[in-house]
């Protein structure tokens, strides 16, 4: 699928963590390439102690995929249906996934520091992902990422994996990477 459109450049949707909200995401608009569109979206719930979230309920472990139904529909609103990468930090790369599953129009998701939600459904086949994640990090285990990737490749997604020797963040070769993985997908 061509990540353009000739009426439209690319559209990279911009999804917080917990706690976030739209200017979290500043920093990966900067990986995007040149022409692309970057629609940073703010939680559609209020997070304790400030900022937004996605979704309400437990945090940890991953909560039901059927917890994020709303902020899906949200999202495909905002998205007026253009195809799009979406680009989800923690709790807002859950969402990506969710987006992608629900069949929102998708070129690709990146997981930065997240995680798949339980019972989500498998997301399409052949779907490019990029998938960043800390060794150290605590909020969200590198055994959870490593076991989320396991079955990202059962669904026969074409994955790119990054690790980095960080907590939960996105190291700078895995920022490199990101960076990379968009200017394929620019170019396809």
């Amino acid at each position: 699928m061509s990540a353009a459109s000739e009426s439209s450049p690319p559209l990279a949707v911009l999804l917080h963590g917990y706690g976030g909200d739209e200017r979290s995401m500043g920093v990966f608009a900067g990986a995007l390439p040149r022409g692309w569109e970057a629609l940073a979206v703010r939680g559609i719930l209020s997070a304790e102690p400030g900022g937004y979230c996605w979704h309400d309920g437990q945090r940890w472990p991953p909560p039901e995929a059927r917890r994020f139904a709303p902020a899906v529909e949200f999202l495909r609103g905002r998205a007026g249906g253009r195809p799009a990468v979406w680009i989800g930090f923690s709790q807002g790369a859950a969402l990506a996934f969710c987006c992608a599953a629900a069949g929102l129009p998708t070129i690709g998701v990146a997981n930065l520091a997240g995680y798949l939600p339980a019972g989500l459904p498998p997301v399409p086949s052949g779907l490019p992902v990029f998938w960043s994640h800390g060794t150290k990090d605590r909020r969200v285990p590198i055994g959870w990422a490593r076991r989320a990737a396991d079955a990202l490749r059962a669904w026969r997604v074409d994955l790119a994996f990054c690790e980095s020797d960080t907590g939960h963040k996105v190291g700078a070769a895995c920022l490199r990477a990101l960076r990379d993985w968009l200017a394929n997908l620019a170019a396809t």
